[in-house]
């Protein structure tokens, strides 16, 4: 399940909105006042949107963020919180970090208890143009909101639990399959999915896809998916990223026709799973592959084996080819009465 449900994400909006500029050009942030009524909602909506995948994490105790936010949720100050916020947050971010705005949005999704959306939004210089008199007249702005996805540095949802704790979604786009330091420093939070269990997780949701769709996929596929899908897990240096999991999943199984029924039982494993939302590198190592393989020929012929004791092929002039298995002995030879067929 996502961190938002379907429902939760239709009904998006946003109830109060603040932001406050911080950055290293800053001895202290610029603090401002809460922006009531909420001013360019649908633009502001839009960006949240933009961003509901990420990685899950669960405050620490004794998380300011957590406390702060409670406070709001309780009745506090929504200005004087936030600007705690923003402060902590400026303390941490002074070093080599561009300047930007940290804006805080508490978001009604159709529940009782809001959630909140902290956002760090890097300044971008934008030029824009007026048109109206004898000729155009073009303005630099230094300070602007911008729609491209990389001015939105880093954004955490937080859904607080009943009684303590919660649970937060962070997108981090200098560090995408985890989190940056000082960021995990300022939220006091720890990752609830381990990278390492993410890499067996999602063997076993490949696995599961490639077992339901084999007779739709390339004959390569169908004759060696299993063992592909592990050489290629198993290479390094790869990752999953669900904004951008083309490249992953061609590697996988080869070019996919946009309307692959694949790609659907994909995403409901993935989200089975909990990952659908999501970034990490597949560690090698929890990506173990099974020792046995299985060979099974056009005539119904099955043979076991594992790589030391791998049969013989030759190609034969007529286009077979026959295998050999050289062995000290026979210790079976009878009746098969296992059902193989839901295997196939």
């Amino acid at each position: 399940m996502g961190f938002l449900t379907d429902a939760e994400k239709d009904a998006l909006s946003i109830r109060r909105m603040i932001f406050h500029v911080v950055g290293k050009d800053l001895e202290e942030p610029t603090l401002l006042p809460e922006i009531a009524p909420p001013q360019e909602p649908a633009f502001f909506v839009g960006r949240v949107r933009s961003a509901l995948s990420g990685n899950l994490f669960a405050f620490r105790e004794g998380s300011a963020v957590e406390a702060a936010l409670r406070g709001i949720a309780g009745g506090g100050d929504f200005t004087a919180g936030t600007q705690a916020l923003a402060r902590d947050f400026h303390t941490r971010h002074r070093t080599g970090t561009s300047n930007g705005a940290f804006l805080v949005f508490e978001l009604d999704v159709g529940a009782e208890v809001p959630i909140y959306a902290l956002v760090k939004y890097d300044h971008d210089e934008v030029v824009r143009y007026l048109l109206g008199a004898a000729q155009p007249r073009l303005e630099r702005l230094q300070e602007a909101f911008v729609k491209k996805p990389e001015a939105m540095q880093k954004i955490a949802l937080v859904r607080l639990a009943p009684g303590g704790g919660g649970h937060v979604m962070v997108r981090d786009r200098s560090k995408r399959t985890h989190i940056s330091e000082y960021f995990e420093g300022f939220l006091n939070a720890r990752r609830v999915n381990e990278p390492g269990d993410l890499s067996g997780k999602f063997v076993e949701a490949v696995k599961a896809a490639y077992k339901k769709h084999k007779d739709e996929l390339s004959a390569d596929m169908q004759a060696g998916g299993v063992n592909r899908l592990y050489d290629v897990l198993r290479q390094g240096g790869r990752h999953y990223d669900p904004e951008n999991r083309e490249p992953l999943l061609a590697a996988l199984f080869g070019a996919l026709p946009e309307n692959a029924p694949i790609r659907g039982t994909i995403e409901r494993e993935l989200r089975d799973r909990g990952l659908a939302e999501e970034s990490f590198e597949i560690d090698p190592e929890r990506v173990q592959k099974p020792r046995k393989r299985v060979l099974e020929t056009q005539e119904g012929v099955m043979v076991l084996f594992d790589e030391a004791h791998r049969p013989t092929e030759t190609d034969m002039p007529d286009g077979r080819k026959r295998i050999e298995i050289l062995t000290v002995g026979i210790l079976r030879d009878d009746v098969d009465t296992e059902d193989r067929s839901r295997r196939r």
